[in-house]
């Protein structure tokens, strides 16, 4: 508690637009021998993760937003009702409003990028994330799936309200209308899982990138797990065949959309094989970003 205590008080006072600590890793052996090797340091994270909610209560992590470049106390509004903190999907900046996993994999999208020239496209589009990125960037696209004549003028409001700019545009992202090699950077943050055909998914965006291309997902992941979960699939008749109970997450267009999957290492295989040349899980700790054990896939083209 007391180093906990130290993490929490120290604000970073030297500016630096760095991505942050981040260690990439190609295979689940690799990964098994690093976390045998380091299960100590492993555990005391997990400790320190397990008091970042306390520590910080209502008055938010004190730490540094690498994509606003400047100090912030990092927003988690769980902690503040007492209840257990969400390190994935809270510690928001005030500025940019991006949640933890949001800053790190658009730390990880950007890093090297032109910001004038590189074209990126987001499958995403009414969203915190996509709005930081069109106002970081001259030539963005995003997209969103399932809008209808109900939910697309609902999302084109709030899209604007985010301060997003332009039209909606609608994208599949099993067969993308972008022409071979036209992209520098994809970014999907949280969408392949609802995908059932997520291996068409991979291709297109591996078909999209420029040789050398970056592709960054976030996903749901089981760091414990050499083997992709199957909790649904489509059958033959166009069905849903549950093999697990039913896991609905939170969406802008339909309210609740089920997850296909939980996957695994071998994920990192289905981008090889979809024409990445290479491919990694990135496990992003860095308490100044507040950023508590992300992970963040990484694929090249």
């Amino acid at each position: 508690m007391r180093l906990l205590s130290r993490l929490r008080r120290w604000v970073p006072g030297i500016p630096s637009n760095e991505p942050p600590l981040s260690l990439a890793h190609d295979n689940w052996r690799a990964w098994s021998a690093w976390r045998a090797r380091h299960q100590g340091r492993l555990d005391a994270q997990y400790r320190l993760q397990c008091e970042v909610g306390q520590a910080a209560g209502g008055d938010g992590w004190p730490g540094w937003c690498g994509l606003c470049s400047r100090a912030v106390h990092f927003e988690l509004p769980s902690a503040a009702r007492g209840a257990d903190a969400n390190l994935r999907e809270e510690l928001v900046c005030p500025g940019c409003r991006l949640t933890s996993r949001n800053r790190g994999a658009l730390a990880l999208l950007t890093q090297d990028l032109d910001r004038a020239q590189s074209r990126v496209y987001l499958t995403e589009q009414a969203s915190a994330a996509f709005v930081w990125l069109q106002s970081a960037f001259s030539q963005v696209e995003g997209s969103e799936y399932g809008l209808d004549a109900s939910s697309r003028p609902r999302l084109q409001g709030w899209f604007e309200h985010l301060g997003g700019r332009g039209t909606l545009v609608e994208r599949d992202v099993t067969r993308l209308d972008f022409t071979d090699a036209s992209l520098d950077a994809i970014g999907s943050f949280d969408v392949l899982e609802h995908v059932p055909d997520y291996p068409a998914a991979l291709g297109e965006f591996a078909r999209c990138l420029k040789p050398g291309g970056r592709l960054v997902l976030t996903i749901p992941f089981l760091d414990g797990e050499e083997r992709t979960l199957v909790r649904a699939r489509l059958t033959a008749d166009g069905g849903i065949e549950h093999l697990c109970e039913p896991e609905i997450h939170g969406d802008p267009v339909s309210g609740g959309v089920l997850c296909f999957y939980h996957f695994g290492w071998d994920l990192l295989d289905a981008c090889r094989a979809a024409g990445f040349h290479r491919a990694a899980w990135v496990r992003t700790w860095s308490p100044r970003e507040a950023m508590f054990g992300l992970w963040t896939l990484v694929a090249t083209r």
